[in-house]
């Protein structure tokens, strides 16, 4: 139902927690986590799709329901951090003092495997991103 309006990729990994958007009872979005294991930084999740549909875009619907998710994970002990090269979500965040930016520009090629292999250069290294963490 979402997989075409993603700007990267098809797919979307089977270990994602998918929350579902739904305005006056019509699905209007989805918002998936993936817990972010590292040696050093224990109970963080990162934000792993956000997709709305189309005729519900341009009314922070994206921004809510990725706060909202923030919020519940941050009332579990969890953090939450996310990564976009999206205008939108960047500008929203941007002005919300609930989100800082951690990190901004082209991440590294590393090993260049991780990319949808249908979209050349789709890695992140293609595009400028911006790197947030919830802080509520």
């Amino acid at each position: 139902m979402f997989s075409k309006y993603h700007y990267l990729s098809h797919s979307h990994n089977n270990a994602a927690r998918v929350f579902i958007a739904t305005l006056n009872d019509n699905v209007v979005g989805f918002c998936s986590v993936l817990p972010f294991p590292h040696p050093k930084v224990k109970n963080h999740w990162k934000e792993h799709r956000t997709v709305i549909l189309p005729d519900y875009q341009g009314i922070g619907l994206g921004h809510l329901l990725s706060n909202s998710i923030a919020e519940i994970l941050k009332e579990n002990g969890k953090f939450f951090i996310s990564t976009s090269s999206n205008p939108s979500f960047i500008n929203s965040r941007k002005n919300d003092n609930k989100w800082v930016i951690t990190r901004v520009g082209r991440t590294s090629k590393g090993n260049g495997k991780i990319q949808n292999k249908n979209k050349k250069n789709s890695t992140s290294s293609n595009r400028i991103t911006v790197s947030f963490k919830y802080i509520g």
